[in-house]
């Protein structure tokens, strides 16, 4: 029998056909990638479905795969790339767009198969940089990015093989931005006949067998983001070293070992940040924003709550940045000043907590958000003169933002992560360097603007589940900002 894949964002994402057991879980730790991985690569023909024609197109799928696992143990594909050769006809849709550029999102469905049981999960992390288009005969795009792991609940020969392939194209003009349409997505499939086998993995144990945990040193949990009250933090750690002291195995009773449901969305937010020496506010976005939804799951039933923490990363135009923003101030109380205001997302992707309470009916759920952003400004104008500032003005260190919300479930209230809403904060804006071509301009702009209290107040809208494409939330909608 076949099971198709659809996550949930509440529940575990885990599909099971008899002894078969698939569950999307990125790099869960102690997930099975052995050392004798070896690379492999498979050639496939696709049939595409442009707007203005069906093409032939190759693709070739690589990656290591472990030559095995045991039962219960996630296996592991790493270094996974999927490269696609458009043709030239292809291209020429594109550049009859004006396109001169192109990015894609590679969604490849992977069917798990053992015996006669088998299950389909999406590979839809996997992402292309922009390249160039004007001019080529036909173009490699290579996409990669992390793909789901597979646990297996019975031993026997597992079969990973390709089938559907979705090409989420971006055409970008030559000034970098969008063309219209902005989004192309292309449906691909094998042509008939075709052997889409990625891997053969063979899987050792018995479905009765428990994976050995390692037991590492036991500090005391952290406060689950500053949301849980300090009774249950106590119960909590106590429960966990009593059983330590008494030579209990497991050195974690509560809360449950953390693991992944990791699942693709993505959603836009916009909103405003009061620039507070200047009196007066800008406007942020609206911005895309991908997300992975369940990076890590932790329930703990000794404080009745459950943690899931999510990544996300802005895009525009294939950076991970938000889109220019342009605000016009009284400097100093009396000069009008013009900027254009760029913040780009640098280090680790966005860190997304949300603590629900399930002790309580109306399901509480804390959300805070955490993310490195750099500042940087350009084409300044103070009363219509032009100030050149340079190309390289920006902060000295990155912008350290924190974002809290709160809503309920029962009924729904407020912000939470699938629902969206407003989030709000504040933002200390760092010293600038960089600033001025002829002369430091440096000191000048961190006195306009540099400081605390910055008031920042952004709605999210819906998340659309990218395996739930007939959602009322998708495709991703714009938010309306609140002030």
């Amino acid at each position: 029998m076949a099971s198709s894949v659809r996550w949930t964002t509440r529940q575990p994402a885990r599909i099971v056909a008899g002894g078969l057991l698939v569950v999307a879980a990125t790099f869960l730790p102690g997930a099975d990638s052995a050392a004798d991985a070896q690379r492999a690569e498979t050639s496939l023909d696709y049939n595409c479905q442009f707007p203005e024609g069906s093409y032939a197109v190759t693709a070739v799928v690589a990656g290591r795969f472990p030559a095995g696992g045991r039962v219960g143990r996630p296996v592991e594909p790493r270094d996974v790339t999927v490269e696609v050769d458009l043709p030239k006809a292809a291209l020429d849709e594109l550049t009859g767009l004006d396109a001169t550029a192109v990015s894609a999102a590679v969604r490849l469905k992977v069917l798990h198969a053992m015996s006669k049981e088998s299950a389909t999960a999406d590979w839809s992390g996997l992402t292309a940089p922009a390249q160039d288009i004007a001019g080529q005969d036909g173009l490699k795009l290579e996409a990669a990015g992390a793909v789901p792991t597979a646990t297996f609940g019975s031993p026997g020969t597992a079969i990973l093989s390709a089938s559907d392939l979705t090409l989420a194209l971006s055409p970008l003009k030559e000034d970098g931005s969008a063309a219209v349409p902005d989004g192309i997505d292309v449906a691909c499939r094998l042509v008939d006949g075709a052997d889409g086998t990625l891997a053969s993995l063979t899987i050792g144990g018995s479905a009765e067998e428990k994976p050995a945990e390692p037991t590492p040193d036991l500090p005391d949990l952290p406060d689950l983001a500053g949301k849980l009250p300090p009774s249950q933090r106590e119960k909590l750690n106590d429960a966990r070293h009593a059983a330590r002291a008494e030579g209990d195995t497991d050195p974690e009773p509560c809360p449950f070992p953390p693991f992944s449901l990791a699942t693709p969305a993505e959603t836009y937010v916009a909103g405003f940040t009061n620039v507070k020496k200047l009196n007066s506010a800008a406007l942020l976005g609206p911005a895309r924003l991908n997300v992975v939804l369940m990076k890590t799951y932790i329930a703990d039933p000794c404080t009745d709550t459950f943690t899931v923490l999510s990544e996300a990363d802005f895009d525009y135009n294939g950076r991970r940045q938000l889109p220019p923003s342009q605000g016009t101030f009284l400097t100093y109380g009396f000069m009008p000043t013009t900027a254009t205001m760029v913040l780009s997302q640098v280090g680790p992707p966005a860190l997304i907590t949300s603590v629900s309470h399930n002790s309580d009916p109306r399901i509480p759920e804390d959300t805070t958000v955490t993310a490195d952003f750099e500042l940087t400004i350009s084409d300044v104008r103070v009363n219509g003169e032009p100030l050149d500032v340079g190309p390289n003005c920006r902060t000295v260190k990155p912008i350290k933002q924190t974002l809290y919300a709160f809503g309920t479930g029962n009924p729904p209230s407020g912000y939470t992560v699938n629902r969206g809403g407003t989030m709000s904060g504040e933002t200390y804006i760092p010293a600038f360097t960089g600033c001025g071509v002829d002369e430091d301009l440096s000191p000048l702009m961190t006195a306009s603007i540099s400081g605390g209290a910055n008031f920042i107040k952004m709605t999210q809208a819906p998340l659309c589940v990218v395996s739930n494409p007939d959602s009322p939330d998708c495709p991703a909608k714009k938010p309306i900002p609140e002030r």
